[in-house]
């Protein structure tokens, strides 16, 4: 059993034929596919993966991996935080014939080399349980208020009209 943190590869196969459980923390910051939430890079993720054989002799990985992330609002654009927890039930395989051939209700785990990077793991995990759409329940600041003082403001500073020089020139050829 790994424990504290997280190992950089795996070795799916072996790990599954020994039945290795892992369990860690990595950071936000150690998973590139994850860059963009970069006021997310501080924050810890979590995992707690178990390797074995299920009934029918195949290779699977169970367990779950959970981090806490900052996305845009939709509605405001101002950051929410987002508690993200992935359940992660796969099916290792080697080849497409191997996909083609599970069962529609298992998802397919496909490996192509010995070792693995554990973070292509959990980084594609999180990403398939991040929601569509990222509201806060109540937005902080509300777009319609922003944009209502901003026409109030610019009422007040009359902007250049960039056709008064050409009125200007039509009125002297008159």
């Amino acid at each position: 059993m790994f424990s504290g943190q997280l190992p950089q590869l795996i070795d799916p196969r072996k790990f599954a034929d020994q039945g290795v459980q892992i369990e860690g923390q990595t950071s936000i910051g150690n998973l590139p596919r994850l860059a963009e939430y970069r006021d997310s890079d501080q924050q810890m993720v979590s995992a707690s993966l178990q390797f074995g054989r299920d009934e029918d002799d195949r290779r699977r990985v169970t367990g779950h991996v959970s981090a806490s992330l900052s996305l845009p609002c939709q509605r405001c654009l101002e950051p929410v935080t987002y508690q993200i927890d992935a359940r992660v039930d796969l099916v290792m395989v080697w080849d497409e014939e191997q996909m083609k051939a599970l069962p529609e209700h298992l998802d397919p785990m496909m490996i192509t080399e010995d070792k693995v990077p554990l973070a292509e793991l959990l980084e594609e995990e999180l990403l398939l349980a991040l929601p569509l759409v990222a509201l806060h329940d109540t937005c902080p600041t509300s777009l319609v208020q922003e944009h209502a003082q901003t026409d109030a403001d610019a009422g007040a500073v009359k902007p250049d009209n960039p056709f008064a020089v050409l009125a200007k020139l039509k009125r002297q050829q008159d």
